[in-house]
């Protein structure tokens, strides 16, 4: 057993009232063995990891996210400045007509 302590944590107490299994198996094995064995598991399956893969899928996601909110910025950025100059040309010529 991984934790033979006889003595029980709140923080185990909490694990174990949300869920007995996985306080037990944690108790028994510890975290790192069982992420280990999860890993051998995933790689006999030809699964990659979730937790990475989600997480390269999320940095992908929120760059792709950055580069198109900084075009349009860019682009409403422009476009303003357009605005503006053709609003000034217009009260130009106007003022030349008056």
């Amino acid at each position: 057993m991984k934790n033979d302590s006889p003595k029980i944590s709140a923080n185990e107490i909490n694990k174990f009232i949300y869920c007995p299994y996985q306080w037990y198996y944690q108790r028994l094995y510890g975290n790192s063995k069982i992420r280990k064995m999860y890993n051998e598991k995933m790689l006999k399956l030809g699964l990659s990891d979730t937790s990475t893969s989600n997480l390269k899928k999320g940095v992908k996601f929120h760059n792709s996210y950055y580069l198109k909110n900084k075009i349009k910025t860019i682009l409403k950025t422009i476009l303003l400045f357009v605005s503006i100059l053709i609003i000034l040309a217009v009260v130009y010529y106007l003022r030349k007509w008056i």
